[in-house]
């Protein structure tokens, strides 16, 4: 999967005179090592490299930029979203959490954990709140003028992204960090991106500017498909670096250096060995492609992509959803929690994720929770057996797909 990705990204970089692939952290760790072993023989004049982003060390600084439209990023759902966390995404303090919730009326609440339509009443409630756009600007001012020198220190400024045509290597799911890249720099759109797939873009973006591989925004039965057969979250878990998020920037002996925890990713040990292995693989892919050039196509390698992550995500064994269950993730951006990826589900539990209620609750019709899990059919498979398991599966699987035909058409 991962050196599928990559052959795909090398190979159209190559054809379209893109000379410099820039790979983010940490969603893309892999994919740069395998780019470093397949890149010399699939497209030599093409330079890769890594650098240490994440969409909380971006926007934190972009804010500064444009303070009145950071709702939309501060104000985004979760698996467990309170306003407290809601309010670290724009780097508030403990204090100005507690004011602020008083001034929204959600005083000695900030911590209870939230539903969509009580964050979109939130997101309201704030947008008549001058005092807290200025709050806000003042703290990404202290982190825009680093992590520009951040960027301009790893060749993503203005001036150099005129010079070489550049482009980011992420996962993908949105784009923001592309978008968010560009504004930064100044340089427009001149910077492009690859992303393993995409469920939308962001507003106001040239679709042009961004390329994906395994499905794409929009509907069509083979988007739909695979988007409603995929999990991001394990996918993000297993797809990850040794070391943490990188939640800012800071100087450092003349440089500019990420700012990340010591403690590094939770999930490192099997993503060191993963990465062994995705070495030797892509070792003999760099193999097969010298001895035989002309025989390896995309769109196989997306075939191939399809056959072995639809069962793995949709209807994985036990023994994968064990395994996998128990890894460790975080969704939001600022990543100041870990949970295991696919928790175990009570009978309760699997009752409320069934599909007419669940699509009642979405659709504002009747009240009620959802119950959470980074990997829902994870969690199913840890949870029942037999005719259950796949009436429970098939209910999950019909959700996603009323979810994305939703989002397709409102779009």
């Amino acid at each position: 999967m991962i050196s599928a990705f990559v052959f795909y990204v090398l190979t159209d970089a190559r054809k379209r005179g893109i000379k410099r692939l820039v790979f983010c952290a940490r969603d893309a760790y892999l994919f740069y090592e395998a780019a470093k072993i397949l890149g010399p023989v699939i497209a030599p004049e093409t330079e890769v490299s890594y650098i240490h982003v994440s969409r909380y060390s971006l926007r934190a600084a972009e804010y500064a930029l444009s303070p009145d439209d950071c709702l939309d990023t501060i104000c985004l759902g979760a698996l467990d979203i309170s306003f407290s966390r809601m309010m670290k995404r724009a780097s508030l303090s403990d204090e100005e959490i507690k004011y602020f919730a008083k001034e929204i009326g959600y005083e000695r609440r900030e911590n209870d954990l939230l539903d969509n339509s009580q964050i979109r009443e939130i997101k309201q409630r704030l947008l008549n709140n001058r005092e807290f756009f200025e709050v806000v600007s003042k703290h990404a001012k202290d982190k825009l003028e680093p992590a520009l020198d951040y960027l301009k220190q790893e060749g993503l400024d203005k001036e150099s992204l005129k010079k070489t045509k550049t482009a980011i290597v992420d996962s993908g799911w949105i784009g923001t960090v592309q978008k968010s890249l560009n504004k930064l720099t100044g340089a427009g759109e001149k910077l492009e991106g690859y992303y393993f797939g995409l469920y939308s873009l962001p507003k106001g973006v040239s679709e042009e500017s961004y390329n994906s591989f395994y499905f794409s925004p929009g509907a069509g039965v083979m988007n739909i498909g695979r988007k409603n057969r995929f999990s991001v979250c394990l996918f993000e878990t297993v797809c990850s670096s040794p070391e943490s998020m990188t939640y800012g920037y800071e100087y450092s002996d003349g440089k500019v250096i990420p700012v990340t925890k010591p403690e590094g990713n939770p999930n490192k040990d099997y993503i060191l060995r993963c990465s062994g292995y995705m070495r030797k693989f892509s070792e003999i892919l760099a193999k097969g492609i010298k001895d035989d050039p002309e025989n390896i196509h995309d769109h196989d390698l997306v075939w191939i992509c399809e056959e072995l992550l639809k069962p793995l995500m949709s209807e994985p064994t036990p023994e994968e959803s064990s395994a996998f269950g128990k890894m460790l993730f975080n969704d939001d951006v600022i990543a100041d929690a870990d949970y295991s990826l696919a928790g175990k589900w009570s009978d309760d539990d699997l009752k409320k994720n069934a599909f007419i209620r669940k699509m009642f609750i979405k659709s504002g019709m009747k009240a009620g929770d959802i119950p959470k899990s980074g990997w829902p059919e994870g969690s199913i498979t840890n949870s029942c057996t037999g005719f259950k398991r796949k009436m429970c599966l098939f209910s999950e699987r019909a959700s996603k797909t009323v979810t994305e035909l939703r989002k397709t058409f409102r779009a």
